[in-house]
């Protein structure tokens, strides 16, 4: 069968029906209209649907085969082939030569020296050489066929240009006017007019020439690859409809079941992604049977996630075991370690992830997660010393503050309060404003009688810690009794380690010890977060929201963006509650309640460093939500005291004073003061 130009898009649609094609046609009319010209001849052995409405070319009435004899002298079969096929679409029922390498046909070498450089692509050089000869011969007339196949040659190096620009209406134009560049053996010219209609939002017309490949197109490579570049750039309800032009492959299987399997495994993949749908019954189906037949480490992880995303952590564990025995690859350890996270198995997910902790900054940091999860356990459990030390090594590499501070809380458990305070400093030199080593450092202060320390660490995080601010104070702030001694955990100093919080205030009684954010689906670390907000434990509940804040729910995305952005204005962060604040929509109301809140620290920040003018500017923006309270009243005053705006800040005071608020009545006279030294 010949392989003839594809030149299709009407057809049925307008009732045109199937053509046989007896030559090259020519595009007319992009839009869709028109009538093709009869056809030579009929030739019912090839009908197409036509791509483009054509017009026929004349022909000369025998073709040159200089051409087809070189190529058969240069040996290239490949091109000899295409040669023949092209003479016959063109020619129809001219066959070829029996012995193309006779000599009873001897071409003009210069002739010969032309088809060379056509054959190199170098079109602009077989052109010169034509001009050249016909300058020394004028005699010379080059024959149709050799510039056809130049005229062709140089529109296939335009459309494949256009195409590697992005230039899809120059593709489908030269495509139109040359449809000789649509055949079966210049598949490339094909993929790429598709594409351009893709491009275009003609998707019909990108359907028609797929299909035209997958109709008339027999080679299994090429067909398989338009299958691939189909399924790159349509949907999945186009794809089902070419995938119905599926033929046997030599071995008697479907030709594209890669491809339907290749479809599922991204459609449970794209279900991974935020708000990503969930794949088809039968996506799902397909690409289990392909995982537990061929039990592939990449398929085995891909369903591992989907299956912890479905909160199938048991399943999710299988398939990462299954995937680590046969790659025990950093991939591998990171699901396995998840898994076990999931699954509050954390010494399985530390001794899984040990190894890979270093191979990249996401393994390092799930491991310090499992760490941490490992060492809060309830009730304690004594810990091997390799397992200590390489927790050590890990954190101190790391300088992880909150595995710092779970070491000391595992060394407190043990009773030992003056390893869990050098854990705890060390963790606050890390990340001073976390909470947790703050208050453990105040616990284990206590238990050494080292009141100093206790007193600066409530004068301190006073308005910041209530279970700080108030320890002692009552029997609910005491820290739960140390377990009995079991073995010696070591200080920083030494490279040994120590644990977990279990001293949360009643409060968060609910959500003591530590848990890792990425063990959690995305609600139960928001609400796991909203406790530790309750037990004033800010620093914990921001990574909670993190992970919060990665579910496809936008209503908890944005109750996570509203809890995180008040955990950093509680740990009197004001710039990182600003970008907490809009990674999420939220409500008029939380949005000015946050405002007020973040102007407010804004406020008291800059007054705290002397900038009164930058004080000013934030109780300025802050009055646009709400009214200033005494306090902030207050504020101001002193910024334009400060300012020496004394009647302005005698203003304020006096009328603050005038309610009772006592700091205003000495500002009142201290302004009063300022005043008459100036008179």
């Amino acid at each position: 069968m010949a392989r003839l130009p594809v030149i299709v898009l009407l057809g049925a649609a307008l009732g045109l029906g199937y053509v046989g094609l007896s030559q090259p046609w020519v595009f007319r009319n992009l839009s869709g209209s028109g009538t093709p010209a009869a056809p030579a001849a009929a030739m019912p052995t090839e009908a197409v649907a036509p791509l483009f409405v054509a017009q026929a070319v004349a022909q000369p009435a025998r073709p040159d085969e200089t051409a087809l004899r070189y190529f058969a002298r240069q040996g290239d079969t490949v091109r000899l082939q295409r040669e023949i096929e092209r003479l016959r679409g063109l020619y129809p029922g001219w066959e070829p030569p029996a012995d193309p390498l006779a000599d009873d046909y001897a071409p003009d070498q210069g002739i010969i020296d032309i088809w060379d450089l056509y054959g190199a692509g170098d079109y602009a050089a077989a052109r010169a050489a034509i001009a050249a000869k016909q300058a020394a011969d004028p005699s010379f007339v080059p024959s149709p066929d050799l510039l056809a196949s130049l005229a062709l040659g140089e529109a296939g190096l335009q459309l494949r240009s256009a195409s590697d620009a992005g230039q899809y209406d120059t593709v489908i134009s030269v495509a139109a006017n040359h449809p000789d560049l649509l055949v079966c053996t210049s598949v490339d010219n094909l993929w790429r007019l598709a594409e351009a209609f893709v491009r275009r939002d003609r998707l019909e017309r990108a359907l028609d020439s797929y299909r035209y490949i997958l109709a008339n197109c027999t080679d299994g490579p090429e067909r398989y690859a338009t299958m691939q570049k189909a399924a790159d750039l349509l949907d999945r309800a186009d794809l089902d409809s070419l995938m119905a032009l599926e033929r046997p492959d030599a071995d008697g299987r479907p030709e594209f079941a890669p491809i339907r399997i290749d479809l599922a495994r991204r459609a449970v993949a794209a279900a991974l992604e935020e708000d990503g749908a969930a794949p088809s019954a039968a996506d799902l189906a397909l690409f289990e049977q392909h995982v537990a037949d061929t039990n592939a480490p990449d398929d085995l992880r891909l369903l591992g996630y989907y299956n912890l995303d479905a909160n199938r952590a048991n399943e999710a564990r299988r398939l990462f075991l299954k995937a680590f025995e046969l790659d025990p690859s950093a991939a591998s350890a990171e699901g396995l370690g998840v898994a076990y996270l999931r699954l509050r198995d954390f010494a399985a997910a530390e001794s899984t992830l040990a190894d890979y902790r270093d191979d990249s900054d996401a393994l390092g940091s799930l491991y310090l997660d499992a760490s941490a999860a490992l060492l809060a356990g309830e009730p304690r459990v004594t810990l091997d010393g390799g397992v200590l030390g390489r927790i050590v090594d890990a954190v101190m590499v790391r300088r992880s503050a909150n595995t710092a501070q779970e070491l000391g809380w595992y060394a407190y458990a043990f009773q030992q309060p003056q390893t869990a305070a050098e854990w705890f400093t060390l963790a606050l030199r890390w990340q001073p404003d976390l909470e947790p080593a703050a208050y453990g450092l105040l616990v284990a202060s206590d238990a050494l009688g080292d009141a100093a320390t206790v007193t600066a660490l409530k004068v301190q995080w006073s308005g910041r810690s209530a279970r700080i601010s108030t320890f002692g104070q009552n029997s609910a702030s005491s820290p739960i009794a140390p377990v009995p001694a079991a073995r010696s955990a070591t200080s920083p100093q030494r490279s040994a380690s120590s644990g977990s919080s279990s001293a949360s205030s009643s409060s968060a009684a609910s959500c003591t010890g530590f848990v890792p954010p990425a063990s959690l689906s995305p609600e139960a670390a928001q609400s796991r977060a909203w406790c530790m907000m309750g037990g004033n434990r800010p620093a914990q509940a921001v990574d909670l929201f993190a992970r919060a804040l990665q579910s496809p729910s936008q209503k908890t995305r944005s109750d996570a963006a509203y809890g995180q952005a008040l955990a950093y204005v509680r740990m009197g962060l004001a710039s990182e509650a600003s970008v907490a604040a809009a990674a999420a929509p939220l409500s008029r109301e939380k949005a000015i309640e946050l405002d007020v809140a973040i102007l407010t620290l804004r406020a008291t920040s800059a007054y705290s460093v002397g900038d009164y003018m930058r004080a000013l500017d934030a109780l300025e923006l802050r009055a646009r939500y709400a009214p200033e309270r005494n306090d902030l009243l207050t504020l101001r005053a002193w910024s334009y005291y400060h300012l020496r705006r004394y009647r302005e800040a005698l203003q304020i005071f006096s009328a603050v004073a005038a309610t009772g608020h006592g700091d205003a009545a000495a500002g009142l006279a201290a302004t009063e003061q300022a005043l008459q030294i100036l008179h």
